[in-house]
């Protein structure tokens, strides 16, 4: 039940000092009762996409919106609040330099009780050294696999989302850079960062059109991220671009709506590898072909309804987008276009090429499992996103199975698959 949203008719705005962090404060001064749908809004950068923002903030069905920033001030706040023509109570942006800050009960509790979190651009830097392992950090994993709200960032907003995190810890790399070298001291990568539910495996870039004193844009310079995972940590790497005043918003069965103006070039990039670098070695040019489909790339020019979508539960299919082929020819990125091979709906084991096959998913009642006929799956167990164990059964050595989940209430929940000693997790998002 909402609580009285009388005071929605003045705006309040606060700046004030908590160990020198800045509050600033606009709508409401009570919270409500919301339940928000989850979402992930990915934005490139530069102006804000007004049609993204407004799918953003109507996750937060009517209750309240957090900005978390490194510098700035209130300057989201009257534009969520009163500009979008969508209803939230209110909207608190944060400022915070440093993990003393970030540690304070006081943000901690007004992040918690947030619907949406938004990060605001910066450097993402200041937010992954100043925020990690603080109270901070645990509020916005509890916001996003507990209560299921909302999150978005732009520009170093948007690079901290994925799994994997371009740090800039060391300034920012050049494409140039990069490519002739995927170990350049400039390229700080982590992946002990956020965990957000759509985001595993991924490194994000922003601001991707642009072009730089190199004379090249950001696309290659994620080429040499995703060759780092999948070299450094042996990761099934992906990765999603986003062009400046572009957003994607990732609704809660995981589809991606691109959101752009038509009369501009607003496009989002997604990445899947599907072989591993020749070449990826300190103080070598970047090589990595693989019969020129070294990664399928799919590309999706935005408009105002978020039409066009890419899949980010399975990773293959598309609507109202175009596949390129991209690679690496020492050191330099190529791009082709038509469809690339092997791209399917797959899960592979951490340490061998095993590969289980599982659909639909999202799923409504059943879901099935299959693997190669010399895989046979002993096991499986069922989580929710807590890591509480709701079902675990027994099988009898089969590489096909069937799974009735209609008992299970609508949602993502983790499904472990056992076959010999190898345990796979598969994520199932339950309609």
């Amino acid at each position: 039940m909402f609580k009285s949203l009388s005071m929605l008719s003045v705006i309040i705005c606060l700046s004030f000092s908590g160990n020198t962090q800045e509050f600033y404060h606009t709508g409401s001064p009570d919270n409500v009762d919301s339940i928000p749908e989850f979402g992930i809004l990915l934005a490139g950068g530069a102006s804000d996409n007004d049609d993204g923002m407004q799918w953003l903030a109507e996750k937060a069905n009517g209750g309240d919106v957090v900005v978390l920033r490194a510098s700035g001030s209130d300057g989201y706040n009257d534009y969520i609040y009163s500009q979008l023509g969508v209803n939230v109570n209110s909207v608190t942006s944060i400022v915070i330099t440093s993990a003393a800050q970030a540690n304070d009960p006081g943000v901690c509790e007004v992040v918690e009780n947030a619907e949406v979190i938004f990060i605001a651009g910066g450097n993402q830097w200041n937010y992954y050294s100043h925020w990690k392992e603080t109270c901070l950090h645990d509020a916005i994993h509890n916001h996003v696999n507990v209560k299921g709200g909302a999150i978005g960032g732009t520009s170093a907003g948007l690079a901290i989302l994925g799994e994997v995190v371009y740090t800039a810890e060391e300034g920012s790399v050049w494409t140039e850079e990069a490519l002739g070298n995927p170990y350049h001291w400039r390229i700080t990568l982590a992946r002990d960062f956020l965990d957000i539910p759509f985001m595993e495996n991924i490194v994000t870039d922003s601001h991707y059109n642009n072009i730089y004193d190199d004379d090249n844009n950001r696309h290659g310079r994620h080429m040499a991220f995703m060759a780092r995972m999948m070299t450094d940590w042996q990761m099934e790497a992906k990765g999603i671009g986003v062009n400046e005043y572009t957003a994607i918003g990732v609704e809660p069965d995981g589809i991606a709506r691109v959101f752009g103006s038509p009369g501009y070039d607003d496009f989002a990039y997604f990445h899947r590898t599907l072989a591993s670098p020749e070449v990826c070695e300190e103080g070598e040019p970047l090589h990595w072909v693989n019969g020129q489909n070294a990664v399928a790339v799919y590309r999706i020019k935005g408009d105002k309804e978020g039409s066009a979508t890419f899949n980010l539960s399975n990773w293959y299919e598309g609507n109202g987008g175009e596949w390129f082929r991209w690679y690496v020819e020492e050191g330099e990125l190529m791009v082709m276009e038509g469809d690339p091979v092997n791209i399917d709906p797959i899960a592979i084991s951490s340490n061998s090429s095993e590969i289980i096959r599982f659909y639909p998913n999202p799923v409504v009642d059943y879901i099935t499992l299959e693997a190669d006929s010399d895989v046979l799956f002993s096991s499986y167990s069922i989580h929710d996103l807590s890591g509480r164990m709701i079902a675990k059964k027994e099988i009898q050595n089969s590489s096909v199975f069937r799974v009735n989940l209609s008992y299970l209430k609508p949602g993502i929940y983790i499904m472990k698959i056992r076959h010999e000693n190898i345990m796979v997790p598969l994520k199932i998002l339950r309609k």
